[in-house]
């Protein structure tokens, strides 16, 4: 039996309207198994949009859920749709752009918490002890101070002062981004210093994966080995930022 192209389209908007209904996600989820399998099936045109207009349903629901506790309500919608452009990316296996869209949740977030409030309780909290360090003289492990953690911890007295004089949105990300870690991720308390380091060299490996995508610009030697070492092994960084970002946002959210 020959269709019509008009009939096809009414079946179309017929299935768009059954397939937004949340009774129906069984309907989506047919849909997905019977002709995501068949390459040949999904070559058809009427079938490829059918597929791919259940995929991109399925994706922003799971943009919905992942956000709908979250409590940064004045950012959720942008954070939902980063989120949207992640997954497809991911799904295109275009990586580059992948690491753009997550990074842009991760900094969405940061610079949202970065408030003034943060910044006194750096500020008031600076010469904490928050971990120790091997002397490479003496080979004794030194006590740091929260200050040391979350700026080179080389500066002079007048250059950390220099640096807490000026408003949190102006200090470097890895700076805004460590006192975040030490606020809201580890609620004020440190008892591990690799628990930090390791969260804080995945977050750093993304913000430094996070221009792939733009070319030029000149990077550090250490730069190029954190990319190149990323890029390297991307079908494993796929899952590693993604367990980061689900890990930070989760242990974020808890301390809000």
């Amino acid at each position: 039996m020959q269709y019509k192209k008009e009939s096809l389209e009414k079946l179309l908007i017929l299935i768009d309207v059954i397939s937004k209904k949340d009774e129906n996600e069984w309907f989506r989820n047919k849909l997905i198994s019977k002709y995501c399998i068949n390459n040949n099936l999904v070559e058809n045109p009427v079938i490829e949009e059918i597929y791919e207009y259940c995929i991109k349903q399925i994706i922003a629901q799971q943009a919905d859920k992942f956000y709908q506790d979250f409590k940064l309500d004045t950012i959720k919608d942008r954070l939902i749709s980063d989120f949207i452009r992640m997954e497809n990316f991911r799904r295109m296996d275009n990586f580059e752009d992948f690491c753009m869209a997550l990074f842009q949740q991760i900094e969405g977030i940061t610079n949202e918490l970065a408030t003034s409030e943060v910044k006194s309780i750096i500020e008031k909290d600076q010469n904490k002890g928050t971990h120790k360090i091997k002397d490479r003289e003496t080979m004794e492990y030194v006590p740091q101070k929260l200050w040391q953690l979350v700026f080179n911890p080389n500066l002079k007295d007048e250059e950390l002062q220099k640096k807490l004089s000026k408003p949190i949105h102006e200090w470097d990300f890895t700076e805004r981004f460590k006192s975040i870690l030490y606020v809201f991720f580890f609620n004020h308390k440190i008892y591990n210093y690799q628990d930090f380091l390791n969260i804080f060299f995945l977050g750093n490996e993304l913000y430094q994966s996070r221009n792939l995508n733009h070319r030029g610009g000149t990077l550090s030697e250490k730069q190029k080995k954190t990319v190149e070492k990323v890029t390297s092994n991307s079908y494993k960084y796929y899952f590693k930022f993604l367990g980061f970002f689900e890990d930070f946002t989760t242990k974020i959210n808890s301390n809000l």
